[in-house]
This record gives structure tokens, C-alpha cells and sequence, in this order.
């Protein structure tokens, strides 16, 4: 479910070639640890390439991202909502915490409500 690109610098070239799409994104330090998992939706200007620009452009209020952001990757999606929280589920069963760092440092709007994925059991077939 993590998206499963390389990672891409921000750069002004890099930000400009994003499309003005829908989608999810995901923010990470330079060692590639995760530190954020967001989504642009229809009423963002220019989709992601807006948002993910946002936290590169130096004033995020997130003191997180202001200041261990360095790189990005991205995935045009239309179930964007969906398909951000499918991927909170999966950080928490994967990795244990609770939310990624830039998300416990913001505010309430990055942290809904979740689920939890497990694993679901094979249901017995009756004879008969």
C-alpha cells in the first residue's frame, strides 16, 4: 500500500514537473525515514504539485517537516481519502507508532480517525 517509487529531491524543476493531479504523497528525512503521508483533493489548486511544494517552500508550520523534510514521492490517485488512510493503517501496523513524527507535531486535521489492519482468517467451508 506505501507507494513504491524513488524518492525525489524538491527541487523548483522537480516540484514544477509534478501534474496538477489528485493524489497522495509522502514526506520523508534524508535518510528516507517517513515522516509524513498527506493527500491533495479537488479543491487544492493544482492538486499535489501545490501541496508538496507547500512543505518545501521554507514557512510549513509543521516544525517536523520545516526542518527534517527532504524528499518526496507521490501517486496520482482519485480515492485519494481512501487511500491516504489505508496507507496510516499500514505505517501504524507496520512500524508500530501511532502516527508518523510530522503528524503527531501538527495539528488535529493530520490525525483522523483509523482502523486497524490485520490479517483476516481463513473462513472454514461447511459441507453440506
Amino acid at each position: 500500500m506505501p507507494i513504491r517509487k524513488p524518492w525525489i529531491l524538491p527541487t523548483p524543476e522537480t516540484i514544477r514537473a509534478i501534474p496538477a493531479v489528485v493524489g497522495v504523497y509522502e514526506i520523508a528525512d534524508a535518510e528516507g525515514n517517513l515522516l509524513y503521508i498527506g493527500q491533495a483533493g479537488g479543491r487544492e489548486p493544482f492538486g499535489l504539485r501545490t501541496r508538496i511544494g507547500l512543505h518545501f517552500g521554507g514557512d510549513d508550520p509543521n516544525p517536523v517537516l520545516r526542518e527534517r523534510a527532504a524528499q518526496f514521492r507521490w501517486e496520482a490517485n482519485q480515492q485519494y481519502t481512501t487511500k491516504r488512510l489505508e496507507m496510516l493503517m499500514q505505517f501504524q501496523r507496520d512500524e508500530g507508532a501511532e502516527w508518523p513524527p510530522a503528524h503527531s507535531a501538527g495539528d488535529w486535521r493530520d490525525t483522523p480517525q483509523l482502523g486497524r489492519l490485520r490479517r483476516s482468517q481463513q473462513i472454514g467451508r461447511s459441507s453440506g
